[in-house]
C-alpha cells in the first residue's frame, strides 16, 4: 500500500509525509502538537489527517475511558497503526531458516523455525523459505496480502541488487535472485543482505549494539564471519563483499571450528557438553577453547585494527560459551591492538540476522512511506 497521491499536489503530499512522519515517531500527539510539530497550519494537518486515515495509516485515538469527567472537548489525539500491515524477516542459512513477522514498528508477532540440510538445491532452499514465511505468518493471525516488505539475511556475499555473488558455503547458491526468488510469492517488495552483515544491523537496533555507532559483530559458529557497521550504517564495501577476512588463510577464522568439531566427534555430544566440560575444569575441553580463541583472535585482531569499533559482537554458538570465551579473547585481542576495545555476547542469540531482516525491510517500508515525487 502507498500513500495516494497521483491526483494531489506536491504541496498536498509534503504536508502528509510531514504529518505521517511525526506520528510515526511517536506513540500518539494531539492535533495542537501535530500543528507545533509540523509547523503548518491546523487546517493544513486536518486535512493531511483526513487523508491518511482514510488510506488506514493512522487513526483517531478515543479518549481514556477511565470514567474521569474532562471540562470542556477533549482534545483529539492521532496514532500511526503500526497494525496497518506487517513485514516477514528471514534468515536463510545453511543449517536452518527463520522466518519472524513484526508489526510496522518492529514488534515481533510470530517466530518460526525449521532444520535444512545443506545439501538442498536452491530451488528447495527456497521453497522451504516460502513455506516458512507463510508458516510464521499464518501463526501471527495475518497473510502475504497484510505484507508491506520483506528482508532477507542470506548465507553468501549479496550484492545492493540482493543478488549472491558469491557463496562458497553453498556454491550452488551463487547467483540466486533473493528479491526475484520472493517478490512474486509474497507479493510486496523484497530486500536482501549477507546474513552476518544484518545480524550487525539487528544487534545494533535491538541487541547488544543499541546505541553504539561502530560495530564490528562476529558470528562463531560451525564457520566463521563477520560484519560492520559504520556510524550505525551496514559497511557492505563495492561488491557486498567487505569484512570477508576468513578468506584469508592466515586470518585462521578456517582452523577454528576444526577444534570444537574434532572433540565433539569423538563422541562426546554437543556444543552444550563443551561449555559444561568447560565449567567443569575439564583439562580436554579448556584445551580445545584456548586453541579456539587463539584462532579467531587472529582474523578479529585484524578487523579490530582496520576499523577501531566502538564493540565487538560475539553471535552464533560458541558464543554461548559467554565470558569461557570472552575472557581470551579480550585478553587476546588486548595485546595485539593498540587500544581496548569492548568484547560482548549477542543478546539477539539466533534471532540476529532475522532482526536484522526485519530492520532492513522496515528501512525499505519508510522509504515508500516518506517519498516525495521529484526526490523533495
Amino acid at each position: 500500500m502507498k500513500i495516494a497521491g497521483g491526483d494531489s499536489s506536491l504541496l498536498r503530499r509534503l504536508n502528509s509525509v510531514a504529518v505521517l512522519r511525526v506520528l510515526y515517531e511517536a506513540p500518539s500527539l494531539t492535533l495542537t502538537e501535530l500543528v507545533r510539530s509540523t509547523a503548518v497550519t491546523r487546517a493544513t494537518v486536518e486535512n493531511a489527517l483526513t487523508g491518511l486515515v482514510g488510506q488506514g495509516w493512522v487513526e483517531e485515538v478515543a479518549p481514556p475511558a477511565d470514567g474521569r469527567r474532562q471540562v470542556g472537548r477533549p482534545a483529539r489525539r492521532y496514532r500511526f497503526r503500526t497494525e496497518a500491515g506487517c513485514v516477514l524477516g528471514l534468515d536463510i542459512g545453511m543449517h536452518k531458516v527463520l522466518a519472524m513477522v513484526t508489526d510496522l514498528k518492529g514488534t515481533a508477532l510470530a517466530v518460526r523455525q525449521t532444520a535444512v540440510s545443506p545439501a538442498l538445491s536452491p530451488a528447495d532452499r527456497i521453497a522451504a523459505a516460502r513455506a516458512l514465511g507463510h508458516r510464521a505468518l499464518r501463526g501471527a493471525g495475518l497473510k502475504a496480502s497484510d505484507l508491506r516488505a520483506v528482508g532477507i539475511g542470506a548465507t553468501g556475499i549479496v550484492d545492493a541488487e540482493g543478488r549472491v555473488r558469491l557463496s562458497s558455503l553453498l556454491p550452488e547458491w551463487t547467483g540466486t535472485d533473493l528479491p526475484g526468488a520472493f517478490a512474486e510469492a509474497f507479493g510486496t517488495e523484497v530486500v536482501a543482505g549477507n546474513d552476518t552483515k544484518l545480524a550487525a544491523l539487528g544487534e545494533h537496533w535491538r541487541g547488544a549494539a543499541t546505541g553504539v555507532r561502530d560495530v564490528l559483530y562476529v558470528h562463531a559458529g560451525r564457520h566463521i564471519s563477520a560484519g560492520a557497521l559504520i556510524d550505525g550504517r551496514v559497511h557492505a564495501g563495492r561488491n557486498g563483499a567487505s569484512a570477508e577476512i576468513g578468506n584469508l588463510p592466515a586470518a585462521r577464522w578456517h582452523t577454528a571450528p576444526t577444534h570444537p568439531r574434532d572433540w565433539l566427534g569423538e563422541g562426546r555430544g554437543d556444543a552444550a557438553d563443551l561449555f559444561t566440560a568447560v565449567r567443569a575444569g575439564d583439562p580436554g575441553a579448556l584445551a580445545v577453547l584456548e586453541r579456539y580463541a587463539d584462532d579467531l583472535v587472529q582474523g578479529l585482531a585484524a578487523m579490530v585494527l582496520a576499523l577501531d569499533p566502538e564493540l565487538v559482537v560475539i553471535g552464533g554458538g560458541v558464543s554461548l560459551a559467554g565470558d569461557l570465551l570472552l575472557d581470551p579473547l579480550r585478553d587476546r585481542l588486548d595485546g595485539l591492538c593498540l587500544f581496548p576495545v569492548d568484547v560482548v555476547a549477542s543478546e539477539l542469540g539466533d534471532r540476529s540476522v532475522a532482526t536484522g531482516a526485519v530492520r532492513l525491510a522496515l528501512d525499505a517500508l519508510e522509504r515508500r512511506l516518506f517519498e516525495v515525487p521529484g526526490g523533495a
